[in-house]
């Protein structure tokens, strides 16, 4: 938010729009990506997301004096901020591998039992 407030607005007209397209084309990727056959292809962007940010928030521990106060913290932090898009993209690969299941159980007519109401008797009564 600080980077946006010393920008001009003409500036910002450009940035902000071009910012929003890039990530709706990489969300796109991702849900080809998880729509694909090969179940490991749709794990790309998430553990990409997940290497980078973890990579640079452990980068200041190993860059900086570590004994600083609050680094760590920091550090945590913005593993956390930075880890969002992995789990945007995580969301994304595991709720499209959950429809594929169900459609694939559909069509082999796996379908889960039905339970019976509280109308229906469990037993029929003996004769």
């Amino acid at each position: 938010m600080q980077v946006l407030q010393g920008m001009s607005v003409d500036r910002m007209v450009i940035i902000l729009p071009s910012a929003l397209v890039a990530m709706y084309l990489i969300i796109s990727i991702q849900k080809k990506l998880s729509e694909s056959n090969n179940r490991y292809l749709g794990l790309i962007l998430p553990v990409a997301c997940f290497v980078v940010s973890t990579v640079l928030a452990v980068r200041p521990l190993i860059v900086g004096d570590p004994s600083q106060e609050g680094l760590v913290v920091f550090c945590i932090r913005m593993w956390l901020t930075f880890n969002i898009a992995t789990l945007v993209f995580g969301f994304q690969y595991f709720r499209e591998r959950r429809v594929k299941k169900a459609l694939r159980d559909a069509s082999a007519g796996n379908t889960p039992a039905e339970e019976p109401s509280a109308d229906e008797p469990d037993e029929k009564p003996a004769d």
